[in-house]
């Protein structure tokens, strides 16, 4: 999760912890917390319509997590505010008025309703695809009624374990995946839990290749994507 559009804004963590004196904890430069790579693996396996897409994320960070992608056989447009060494900083998601890919798959920042100008955001660019990362509750608050209207998303798919952004081995939010798809036309989510996967020796720094080209890794099969749970 990186910072791409508020130099000063929370980011996708959102952390929520306190200091042993009550306050804030120490917050992150730019407050960058990376993803576990298991957040994006867990996508991908649940949904592996998504393996050899060319995907845009527009808060790539530090590029661990477009490892993964890469790892499935993507083609990963990398960008971001902040430059990190890695993508191509300086660039706003908001202001962008053609998109670089037709799937974008990102962790936003959370701050000034962010993922709300996101989604709105991504509508308009007509993506065809777009995943955020977000609070499980994202959605449960009468205010976001309207854009839910606007715009349902058509999955839901919840983490059955809790992402440790700040790697103290503590962590305290529940996430989820939330997929708005370009032809989705009902006034209903689909709903899903993924377990956090087994990553075994996968290496995440070897020379990008599909994984999966020539069957799963590990002995983990892709899910068959279910009808789901209304929402």
């Amino acid at each position: 999760m990186s910072d791409c559009a508020n130099k000063t804004s929370i980011g996708a963590a959102f952390v929520g912890e306190k200091s042993a004196k009550g306050g804030s904890a120490e917050r992150h430069k730019d407050d960058f917390y990376p993803t576990e790579i298991e957040v994006f693996e867990g996508l991908f396996r649940r949904f592996p319509h998504l393996r050899g897409r060319k995907i845009w994320d527009p808060c790539c960070g530090n590029g661990i997590t477009d490892r993964v992608m890469q790892s499935h056989g993507c083609q990963v447009i990398a960008t971001d505010l902040v430059y990190r060494g890695y993508g191509t900083g300086g660039v706003n998601f908001l202001s962008e008025y053609r998109p670089r890919a037709d799937t974008a798959i990102t962790n936003p920042p959370f701050a000034n309703n962010f993922p709300a100008l996101f989604v709105e955001h991504a509508m308009r660019l007509h993506l065809a695809e777009f995943w955020l990362l977000l609070k499980s509750t994202w959605q449960h608050a009468g205010s976001r009624l309207p854009l839910r209207r606007r715009h349902t998303p058509k999955w839901k798919i919840e983490l059955a374990w809790r992402p440790d952004f700040n790697g103290k081995k503590n962590p305290v939010m529940e996430c989820a995946w939330f997929g708005w798809s370009r032809d989705w036309t009902q006034n209903y989510t689909m709903l899903d839990v993924i377990e956090k996967p087994r990553m075994g020796t996968v290496d995440m720094f070897a020379p990008s290749v599909d994984r999966f080209a020539g069957g799963p890794v590990s002995g983990d099969k892709p899910a068959p994507v279910p009808q789901g749970v209304l929402l």
